[in-house]
């Protein structure tokens, strides 16, 4: 075993040594208080922050902090407010993988523990086969977050369509050719320089509309001024 790797763990076990005695010793604080032999109003800040903080972890409401603490309700928002500012998080690239290490592995010990409460011999077989369940939704959704967050690759996607445009009504032959003569008398009848002004197919139809609705309304000019007589 390599020295980094034996003072990695030396750390770690310090580190959690230091963490188990702080919680004994705030268990103990909390105990004097309950029964009356510390006065919590004569806690420092830091060390009321501790217990709000122990508090907080067990669910406890703000009021029911304040009251076991005789703090004030705002005393106790305050403290709650610095913990928070303690606990900000800046961006961090490393963080990203240690919150996925936690993911995966607080997954694989749900599963672990709903298996092993399913074990017994008196369990009726609805509830392993809930269990089992259970675990695969588990496995599902953590599958599902680390494809989100980029760990595992996705499947891919293919999205296939056929189009198939049908025309409402179809034109006979004899139809196509009388269209395709009105609109050769009509292009004929157009001015050259109007002709030329139109440099799309598009803009030449327009023309062309333009033109029908000009000599429409012309035809019922003459109508009307013939009825008028």
């Amino acid at each position: 075993m390599s020295n980094e790797k034996q003072s990695s763990q030396s750390g770690e076990k310090n580190g959690s040594s230091k963490d188990q005695a702080s919680e004994v010793q705030t268990l103990t604080l909390l105990q004097d208080i309950r029964n009356g032999s510390i006065d919590p109003r004569s806690l420092r800040p830091v060390v009321r922050r501790t217990l709000v903080s122990f508090l907080m972890d067990e669910g406890q409401s703000t009021a029911e902090i304040g009251h076991l603490l005789k703090a004030s309700n705002r005393i106790i928002q305050l403290d709650k407010q610095a913990l928070w500012g303690e606990n900000t998080l800046t961006k961090d690239p490393a963080l990203v993988g240690k919150m996925v290490g936690r993911l995966v592995t607080e997954a694989n010990l749900c599963t672990e523990r709903i298996r092993k409460s399913a074990r017994g011999k008196d369990t009726p077989a609805s509830v392993k086969v809930d269990a089992e369940h259970r675990c695969f939704q588990i496995v599902e959704k953590t599958i599902e977050r680390l494809q989100s967050l980029g760990y595992l690759p996705t499947a891919a996607q293919k999205i296939e369509a056929d189009l198939t445009h049908r025309a409402a009504s179809s034109l006979s032959l004899e139809e196509i050719q009388l269209e395709a003569k009105r609109v050769k008398k009509i292009q004929e009848s157009l001015p050259a320089d109007v002709i030329k002004q139109a440099d799309s197919p598009i803009e030449a139809n327009e023309t062309v509309t333009e033109f029908e609705d000009d000599s429409h309304k012309q035809d019922n000019k003459g109508e009307n001024h013939d009825t008028i007589k």
